[in-house]
This record gives C-alpha cells, sequence and structure tokens, in this order.
C-alpha cells in the first residue's frame, strides 16, 4: 500500500485500528512512526497534540487508553522487565511499539507489524505483516 502525504499517514490509522490493536512499527528514522500514532491515538479520541515518540522515556500512556513504547534503546530482554514495560502492556486494549524486539517473547496474541519503506520525501510504503 502506498501513502503519498502525511494527511493519507494520518487518516492510515482507522484501517490499522480496525485490524489490530497491537501495531509493531518497524522503519527508518523519520518515516512516519510518531505521525502514524498520532492518527491512532485521534481514532481513540486522544488530541494528538500531546504525542510524542517515548524514545527516552520508553513508554507514553495517552489517557489511559493508549500505551505507545520505544523499545530502540532496549538492549536485552531484562531491561523491558527492569522498567516495568512488560507489566504495563496487559492493562492496555491498545498499544504501539516502535523498534520493537523481543516479540516472540512478550506474547503479543493478534498484532499487526508494520515495515514502511521511505521511498520519497511524503511517500511511503507500508508493508503489514499479520501475526
Amino acid at each position: 500500500m502506498l501513502i503519498k502525504s502525511p494527511e493519507e499517514m494520518l487518516s492510515f490509522w482507522e484501517w490499522l485500528a480496525l485490524k489490530s490493536k497491537i501495531l509493531l512499527l518497524k522503519w527508518d528514522l523519520g518515516a512516519g512512526k510518531t505521525l502514524l500514532t498520532k492518527g491512532f491515538a485521534k481514532w481513540l479520541g486522544i488530541n494528538a497534540d500531546i504525542v510524542q515518540s517515548p524514545t527516552y522515556a520508553y513508554i507514553n500512556i495517552y489517557e489511559n487508553k493508549l500505551l505507545h513504547i520505544d523499545m530502540y534503546r532496549i538492549e536485552k530482554y531484562e531491561d523491558l522487565v527492569e522498567k516495568g514495560i512488560l507489566d504495563q502492556i496487559d492493562q492496555f486494549d491498545y498499544v504501539v511499539v516502535e523498534w520493537p524486539k523481543f516479540i516472540e517473547r512478550l506474547w503479543l496474541e493478534g498484532h499487526l507489524e508494520i515495515n514502511i519503506i521511505k521511498k520519497s520525501e511524503t511517500e511511503r510504503e507500508m508493508v503489514i505483516e499479520s501475526i
């Protein structure tokens, strides 16, 4: 699927939200992970302006509806336990994970794995795999 603009990226959330409550986002820096998460949050009735990448915080919680995790700086599975991230995952209906790692150990049933290929400054190719 080809996304041709930031507006299309924001509206893509609805289709994703109807397919799965758990999204695993895999792609390069600047490809639109946070923008996609903003659209997902908006669909849940959350102000998209408050959505930020949790790169340094590891997790952001939005209105107790959406758990947003960034595993970029997580080096080992034990870090997920020590930082309390594993305890959080099953407490939310909707979860977005950027840079997912150790997925086989997280028991995330029915998630969508989304890979985005940056084609140009505005175009992204979405490759979606249902697990």
